[in-house]
């Protein structure tokens, strides 16, 4: 079973790397701690599906793909890293963490001569 939670974990870690998410990012949107986080990603302690879920959700992946013992190489670009962060600022921010995101967007945007 161990073995099982340290695929579990090191898929976890690697997808959340990928996505350049910290830990304590990661763990709070999927309403674990982040002390939690580590252990799962270590493979020290197991959880339950629905929390394996909720991780998976967050990194947008499908549940499957942690279970997988195929090791899927891609590279995620430096654009759709960026993309996806600021995809998830955009998700989980609050209407005005939103509303200043825009007014920067759009001061860059000018001043760049693209928008």
């Amino acid at each position: 079973m161990e073995k099982i939670y340290r695929l579990v974990g090191f898929r976890i870690k690697t997808e959340r790397k990928r996505l350049g998410l910290s830990q304590e990012n990661l763990a709070l949107n999927a309403g674990i701690s982040p002390n939690f986080l580590g252990h799962i990603e270590r493979g020290t302690k197991g959880t339950s599906l629905k929390t394996i879920e909720s991780i998976a959700q967050t990194l947008r992946i499908p549940v499957s793909t942690l279970f997988s013992n195929q090791v899927k190489e891609y590279k995620i670009t430096e654009e759709d890293k960026t993309a996806k962060q600021l995809s998830y600022l955009i998700r989980e921010g609050t209407r005005e963490d939103r509303k200043n995101l825009l007014k920067v967007a759009r001061i860059i945007m000018k001043k760049t001569k693209r928008f």
